[in-house]
């Protein structure tokens, strides 16, 4: 299973990453270059480059709670003792986990309400929940991200995180 996580952390997520900011770039340049130098663009590349954009936050959020390197207030973290601090990190874990489940819970009913309505991107006739489902799949992640930390810390892997991106 730990193969499993490497190859997914190493790999997958890394080069989903990369290859959605790619996508996103490319899209956005070829309809830059199509509305100005031959007066037309298409309504599908710029919707399909702002849902890849979607997806790509969401992931890159769950990185930064992998890594450690999410924007986080710690004056307060910083002066309490080890303990203390680790207790602190547990609760805002959980509450972080709690805003996930409800994000999710929504999403999926809002999800829900897109397929069984047939709701359908206006350029590119797919189904929007394709695209809402950016959220529960993101919140998912983060919600995994959190567990792997917990898992390293308790296991005797990844100590602080401020040791999250040495792998």
């Amino acid at each position: 299973m730990t193969g499993f996580i490497r190859f997914f952390d190493s790999k997958i997520i890394k080069w989903f990453i990369i290859g959605t900011y790619t996508y996103f770039c490319l899209i956005i340049l070829i309809e830059v270059v199509r509305r100005y130098v031959f007066g037309a663009s298409s309504a599908w590349g710029e919707m399909t480059a702002r849902y890849a954009f979607v997806y790509l936050t969401y992931v890159a959020a769950a990185e930064g709670i992998r890594q450690g390197r999410h924007i986080r207030i710690d004056l307060l973290p910083n002066r309490l003792p080890p303990a203390t601090k680790k207790w602190l990190e547990l609760y805002i874990d959980a509450l972080t986990i709690l805003l996930a489940g409800t994000v999710i819970y929504y999403s999926l009913e809002l999800i829900g309400i897109l397929w069984s309505a047939g709701i359908v991107m206006t350029a590119a006739d797919v189904n929007m929940a394709f695209a809402h489902a950016a959220l529960p799949l993101g919140w998912i992640l983060i919600i995994i991200r959190i567990v792997q930390n917990w898992i390293d810390r308790s296991y005797g892997g990844r100590t602080s995180p401020d040791s999250y991106g040495a792998n």
